[in-house]
């Protein structure tokens, strides 16, 4: 492989981490990519960056658990490895974003923008002009195509094209055939070379059947939504793809603020958080944190969508807690 062009790639399997993904990969074309998530990155930093050859690392869209993050940081300060780290969720108060900083040859941070944006703001001078597509599909993704970058680049291209696109990657990666990591790695090859999402066979369909399956989900949610004080929730609903939507059907139709959906996963609980509420100050992430940590777990996210993983005897004490910091 020719210098320069390869990287380690360890990115998020969302939509936004799927686009800073590609992006990273329309710099470094020849990178291996692997996927992983907050409550798995000390394991992965350890297990794949530690174990393969190359000296580039690309962190994308990965957040910092409170409990994993001095660890991860003293990893990476140790490390020879040159750490390109793009991100956007809060530095948890375990580290400091100086500090973090200190630890990589490059910390690209801001809460305000997508990690796609992001590592495209990075990158826009040495990659194709029209590789914009992904980082405006990587804000609309996640909710962040408020920024004055995003806004100003979705004013050049027709605003319906891309939200067919985003509507179709979003939606299309939650059917069984794209949602594993290997049809995802498929997804990030296509996209760093120029092509859009329709363009992947079977993805539109994959994303109309997702759609589909979506309306139904909220029909069985309000069935067997509950409610616990401030909180709608649902319990291991089969629809594990449809983990964000399950969670706010179930503030929606118990009428809560917020909305959680609980699924149970060999010796723990994996639980989406979403909030349907305009109240600015409320930061599920903080909260989700925090309820986690008083019962042994660990949590985070975004302001309006975060998750925690707690022990499998401890969701009852979780919804308490939860509760509480909600009155």
């Amino acid at each position: 492989m020719s210098k320069g062009r390869k990287a380690l790639i360890l990115t998020h399997s969302d939509c936004d981490g799927i686009c800073a993904g590609a992006l990273a990969a329309s710099k470094f074309p020849e990178s291996r990519v692997f996927f992983t998530k907050p409550v798995s990155l000390l394991h992965d930093f350890k297990d794949v960056v530690m174990k393969y050859n190359e000296r580039t690392v690309i962190i994308c869209d990965i957040a910092l658990t409170k409990k994993d993050a001095a660890e991860i940081v003293s990893l990476m300060k140790k490390s020879k490895k040159r750490i390109l780290y793009f991100d956007h969720h809060v530095v948890p108060d375990t580290v400091t974003e100086d500090g973090v900083n200190d630890a990589v040859s490059l910390y690209a941070h801001d809460t305000s923008a997508s990690a796609s944006e992001i590592i495209y703001r990075f990158y826009q001078k040495s990659i194709p002009r029209e590789r914009v597509w992904l980082a405006l599909y990587g804000a609309i993704g996640d909710y962040t195509d408020n920024t004055k970058f995003a806004i100003e680049r979705i004013r050049n291209w027709d605003k319906r094209a891309l939200y067919f696109e985003v509507s179709t990657l979003v939606m299309g990666i939650k059917e069984e055939r794209f949602s594993q990591y290997n049809p995802k790695r498929g997804i990030i090859s296509v996209l760093s070379s120029g092509q859009n999402p329709s363009d992947i066979k079977g993805l539109v369909k994959a994303a109309k059947e997702a759609v589909t399956r979506e309306f139904n989900l909220y029909k069985i949610i309000r069935k067997r939504a509950k409610a616990y004080g401030s909180i709608g929730y649902v319990t291991d609903m089969a629809h594990f793809g449809f983990r964000g939507p399950s969670a706010l059907f179930a503030a929606t139709v118990t009428d809560r603020p917020v909305g959680l959906a609980a699924n149970n996963i060999r010796d723990h609980i994996d639980i989406t958080a979403r909030t349907r509420s305009n109240d600015r100050e409320l930061q599920l992430n903080k909260i989700m944190e925090e309820a986690a940590e008083s019962v042994g777990g660990s949590g985070g996210g975004h302001p309006r969508a975060a998750g925690a993983r707690i022990p499998k005897d401890a969701f009852g004490k979780f919804l308490d807690a939860v509760d509480k910091m909600l009155a």
